[in-house]
């Protein structure tokens, strides 16, 4: 019984110095592991999260929490490899003081095959990840056009701005952007509501755009924003519209349309979307009345194609509220709800305009500012998340 007990015991015994055995003296040290939050957060270090050492060799572990200072310390640890990792569960209030958005959010880090050699103390520093919901936002719509200078409509400067609005660089790659079906209100005596709107889990879209990639290829920085324009060229040019009041020939993508007529002239410069679903002419023209705009992932083949009821125009694509990362809706006027084509539960509101083609755009507002990173507001409500402006702001706030 003897011999049993102390076989258990040096089984155990990890974590503890063991002395007077027959190989001398064993040599241990103590470990202690910095937890830090992202370089994006308010704060660096991650108080209370929750720190495990494990041992490679037979599996057994050891957790401490992180004080104040973001370190959990270890001491007896013997010589060996081990694994690290750590986990912070933050809540919406935490949430909201780190980054700015108040949603729940666990982090975790892990480090693999680190080595204690027992002969002095030693630090590890993990630094925590972890991306908030939402983390990927529109932030400009640029819809309604403008004038020429000799008083007529242009409306090829329309663009669409995405921006990463978490604290982690994240990845375009196959995510999809398209326009919802129905009228933006009574544009004319027989304008009606689409007729799809007693379906609050789905958008239906009129065509449908995807940034290509394997995966990683399109990386977006916290931050940072893409411009998705109709045509990416300077659009102030004299032989466009010199009062335009963009130049999108420095756009991230352009939603080019290519046609046996060639009347959607290629811009060389902007790299073009992948065309996925397309109903409309010779342009990807977002009404200028005020157009719903989602941002989605999904296999795109697996989706359904749903006849327009007592139509024959084309199907539209039935797109499900799971799958939408963010959406923003556009409606001729005040009066005009009854033509919301978005379901309330991604987007609550609407925006309109004054008029049409008096270059007015809609800008998401900015809910505080974290290390010179602004964090926008998301309340999945146009209404109250977006300002309107005189005229288009590409990739600034002012």
């Amino acid at each position: 019984m003897k011999k049993i007990t102390t076989l258990v015991l040096l089984t155990g015994m990890l974590f503890s110095a063991c002395k007077n055995n027959r190989s001398g003296d064993l040599r241990t040290a103590g470990v202690t592991v910095k937890v830090n939050y992202p370089a994006t957060y308010s704060q660096q270090s991650a108080s209370q999260a929750s720190v495990t050492i494990t041992s490679i060799a037979d599996g057994s572990t050891k957790t401490a929490a992180a004080g104040n200072d973001g370190q959990a310390v270890f001491s007896g640890v013997l010589p060996g490899s081990y694994h690290l990792s750590a986990t912070r569960n933050l809540t919406a209030q935490e949430a909201l003081t780190l980054t700015g958005v108040g949603q729940e959010l666990t982090l975790n880090a892990a480090s693999n095959n680190v080595t204690v050699s027992g002969t002095e103390d030693v630090t590890f520093t993990l630094e925590l990840q972890g991306t908030v919901a939402g983390s990927l936002l529109i932030k400009e719509v640029y819809y309604t056009g403008s004038k020429t200078v000799a008083g007529g409509t242009y409306f090829s400067d329309q663009f669409v701005e995405i921006y990463n609005n978490s604290t982690d660089t994240l990845y375009l790659d196959s995510l999809c952007i398209g326009d919802a079906y129905g009228n933006s209100g009574l544009i004319n005596p027989n304008s009606l509501p689409t007729p799809f709107n007693t379906d609050n889990q789905h958008v239906y879209l009129s065509n449908v755009w995807r940034i290509p990639g394997t995966g990683k290829d399109r990386k977006l920085a916290p931050g940072r924003s893409i411009i998705i324009a109709q045509d990416g060229v300077n659009h102030k040019d004299a032989l466009l519209n010199p009062a335009s009041p963009v130049d999108l020939s420095k756009a991230d993508w352009e939603a080019y349309n290519e046609r046996p007529d060639g009347r959607d002239a290629d811009a060389p410069a902007v790299p073009n979307l992948e065309r996925v679903y397309f109903t409309g002419g010779f342009d990807w023209l977002l009404t200028v009345f005020g157009p719903g705009v989602v941002i989605f992932r999904a296999n795109f083949e697996s989706l359904e194609k749903v006849a327009i009821p007592g139509s024959t125009l084309d199907p539209r694509i039935k797109v499900p509220n799971s799958a939408v990362i963010d959406a923003f809706e556009g409606l001729k006027d005040a009066g005009s709800v009854a033509y919301k084509r978005i379901p309330t539960a991604l987007d609550a509101g609407f925006v309109y305009a004054d008029d049409t083609y008096n270059m007015q755009s809609f800008r998401r507002k900015t809910a505080t500012t974290i290390n010179g990173r602004k964090v926008l507001q998301d309340t999945n409500n146009s209404s109250t998340d977006f300002e309107k402006l005189a005229a288009p702001t590409p990739k600034v706030f002012q």
